[in-house]
């Protein structure tokens, strides 16, 4: 289970502008909160870097 829903709400931030600022379609981070798809660990890292939080913070359990 991630936690990519909660910390964008918290971040303040859209959808829209992560997806842009990451280059991927908005639907690609809707996947990822749905968990139908995993971001790469260059996407997690960029999503944290944006989101200005660590990756347990999106993963509480931790990525393989």
């Amino acid at each position: 289970m991630n936690r990519i829903k909660e910390v964008i709400a918290d971040s303040g931030l859209r959808k829209n502008w992560i997806a842009t600022q990451m280059g991927v379609h908005p639907a690609r981070i809707s996947e990822w909160i749905a968990e139908r798809r995993k971001p790469n660990k260059v996407r997690i890292r960029a999503l944290c870097k944006i989101l200005k939080c660590k990756v347990l913070d999106l993963f509480p359990e931790g990525v393989k």
